[in-house]
């Protein structure tokens, strides 16, 4: 089932890259050509759900939250390691050993910086949506636009 193990209880579910989150209900079990597969119901809503009692809970952040985190903020290694004032490769390193706590001040910066953003704080939304352009941008997925400006006693940007 590549990724999920049946259990008395339900299934574990470890595709998203926790090791310890079992589903009891939302999921089907069918057969496909290739095996035994498993569906879920709304996987986003599960996965944004599981986020946030991530960083609610009152356990420190291991590398496999960082990970999953990271993802549902998708961003890269290194424009995380930009908000939380790190190293990509402190990152890096973290995701690496997923039952390792981080460091206090990165685990505390990563989950306000998470709650702000799926608060829909207007400010930490810009800075996710700027931090995924600089990325598409340094991996050359995404072409340079031009700035227009424009000037009625102040400099503003034009309409597009």
């Amino acid at each position: 089932m590549d990724g999920l193990a049946r259990m008395t209880e339900g299934f574990h579910y470890t595709d998203c890259g926790l090791d310890y989150v079992y589903l009891t209900s939302g999921y089907t079990i069918h057969e496909t050509d290739q095996g035994t597969g498993v569906s879920l119901k709304n996987a986003r809503q599960l996965h944004e759900r599981l986020a946030l009692d991530i960083v609610s809970r009152p356990y420190p952040l291991r590398g496999q939250e960082v990970r999953f985190l990271r993802a549902m903020l998708t961003v890269s290694q290194e424009s995380l390691a930009r908000v939380l004032q790190q190293r990509r490769g402190s990152v890096a390193r973290w995701e690496a050993e997923p039952n390792k706590n981080i460091p206090g001040a990165a685990d505390s910066a990563l989950r306000m910086f998470y709650a702000l953003k799926t608060g829909e704080h207007e400010t930490a939304a810009k800075l996710v949506d700027l931090l995924q352009e600089l990325d598409e941008l340094q991996h050359g997925v995404h072409e340079l636009r031009d700035i227009q400006l424009e000037n009625d006693g102040d400099w503003t940007r034009a309409a597009a």
